[in-house]
């Protein structure tokens, strides 16, 4: 199995869990899409979420160098969000990834989109595939544990890290309100 097997599957965890909290909690993602003014952003976050979802399982289970292109493609994207998310004139006190209200885009955050895009390019030359794996069952443990660890962690260092230091610094993390399901229907917004 290639080396890039652990660090690939964490940000591609990373996708997975970011899907999930898309199609559960969309809100704050679709607070996102609408200052971007996406069309029915409630529905395009859910829409996000589910092709996250899909395309991290596909990638994972097939290995394709496709998949891992369009894993690459998804986090540049994410990236150039990010980033203009952090320059906006409007405020983004979430840029919705994970479903929560107050997850600010950070420079972090955009450094570790950058990473996992460039990483999933590396894996089109060399395609990970979990079928390749040649370890015993000791070491698929291990490496399980791993990635969910890394997962674990990317995902706090993007979503608690960024309210820790500001209370830290004694600067409130920006937020900005977000609209549930129930009061988008009332307006007649999707």
């Amino acid at each position: 199995m290639s080396a890039l097997a652990g660090p690939l599957y964490v940000v591609t965890g990373v996708l997975l869990v970011a899907g999930f909290a898309k199609v559960t909690a969309p809100s704050p993602t679709a607070t996102a899409l609408r200052i971007l003014r996406i069309p029915a952003p409630l529905t395009a976050a859910r829409v996000l979420g589910v092709v996250e979802i899909v395309l991290a399982a596909a990638a994972i289970l097939s290995g394709a160098a496709v998949l891992w292109a369009l894993v690459a493609g998804a986090y540049a994207a994410f990236t150039v969000f990010v980033l203009w998310a952090l320059q906006a004139d409007e405020a983004v006190g979430s840029c919705g990834c994970f479903g929560q209200e107050d997850t600010p885009p950070t420079p972090g955050h955009a450094a570790f989109n950058a990473a996992a895009a460039a990483l999933a390019g590396l894996a089109i030359a060399d395609p990970v595939r979990l079928d390749s794996f040649d370890g015993g069952v000791v070491d698929g443990i291990l490496l399980v544990v791993l990635v969910l660890v890394g997962v674990s962690l990317s995902v706090l260092s993007m979503t608690r890290l960024p309210r820790l230091l500001a209370l830290v610094h004694g600067t409130a993390a920006p937020s900005v309100p977000t609209f549930t399901v129930t009061e988008t229907a009332s307006k007649g917004v999707q």
